[in-house]
């Protein structure tokens, strides 16, 4: 008896579904807020600034209600003389990452060393890079995306381009990425790349990512809630130079999507490696493709 296309679909996702939770979650222990707390790795650690590697899939701090353990919960319970009852969430905010974001994440311990890290970010003194796995082959080796980003009139969770008519209040947003290394993930055409925030807008790399036919490997929200089998998105704050008068620090989280560490994603061809990558990234003399809003619609 032959099986309708639709039952077929459905037994395929079944399928994936079963190997996925089999091979990649099955070892995993079962996280509680009593051992998540537990949970944090520090970069960096003096008088003015405490650095940390934020773990994917992990609010940066909670509202009354929310019971799920965030980041200042895991630095509050490692760290509970460092907590300020009289701010907010207990510690200063200088920059954040979205809650599917991994990596570098710098708290000020003080006033001071809060307002100078603010200047430093505001006058672009800071350079930020992030490593991802991106679906398909990105075909040119370094590319420049200049696309405006607002926030999208029928949905919080996500931001929009002008050129769709849900946008609201775009403003200039522009990223560089450039290619590490081609090759797959879970058998599937993937790409390595190094990605720099020139600006720094809500779900910028994520939004330029996808705009450039690429999304984000394991991003729910920009693959149109289908990326639903790896076990997290793609997506890694790696290295933050911050130069303030009181400090300069130059941090790294270290790179997860080797091959080693992500058992999914398998190299067939290097492109460049991360010290080059640092130094051309940001090479206006070299060539690279510009894309604009008018260019990816």
């Amino acid at each position: 008896m032959l099986m309708h296309p639709v039952d077929r679909a459905a037994a395929w996702l079944l399928h994936k579904l079963s190997k996925a939770l089999k091979t990649r979650w099955h070892c995993l222990p079962t996280m509680t807020p009593e051992n998540y707390l537990d949970k944090v790795r520090v970069l960096h650690h003096s008088e003015h600034y405490l650095a940390v590697d934020k773990h994917p899939d992990i609010v940066m701090n909670t509202n009354p209600g929310d019971d799920r353990v965030s980041l200042f919960d895991q630095i509050r319970h490692r760290f509970p003389h460092l907590y300020q009852e009289r701010l907010g969430h207990g510690f200063h905010v200088l920059h954040r990452l979205d809650y599917s974001t991994s990596g570098v994440l710098v708290v000020p311990l003080n006033k001071k060393a809060a307002a100078q890290g603010t200047k430093a970010f505001e006058d672009r003194r800071t350079k930020k890079f992030y490593l991802a796995l991106v679906r398909g082959r990105v075909l040119e080796d370094r590319v420049d995306i200049d696309v405006p980003i607002g926030n999208d009139a029928e949905c919080e969770q996500r931001m929009r381009c002008p050129d769709e008519a849900q946008c609201v209040k775009p403003r200039s947003a522009r990223t560089r990425l450039l290619v590490l290394a081609r090759g797959t993930y879970d058998g599937d055409p993937a790409t390595k790349v190094l990605l720099a925030p020139v600006t720094g807008r809500r779900h910028q790399l994520r939004l330029h990512c996808d705009r450039l036919g690429h999304t984000i490997v394991g991003d729910f929200t920009y693959s149109s809630k289908r990326d639903l089998l790896p076990p997290r998105m793609y997506l890694h704050a790696h290295r933050l130079l911050l130069p303030t008068g009181l400090e300069h620090l130059a941090l790294s989280a270290g790179d997860p999507f080797t091959e080693e560490e992500c058992l999914q994603w398998r190299e067939e061809g290097e492109v460049t490696n991360l010290q080059q990558a640092y130094a051309d990234i940001h090479d206006q003399a070299l060539l690279w493709k510009m894309v604009s809003c008018e260019a990816v619609t």
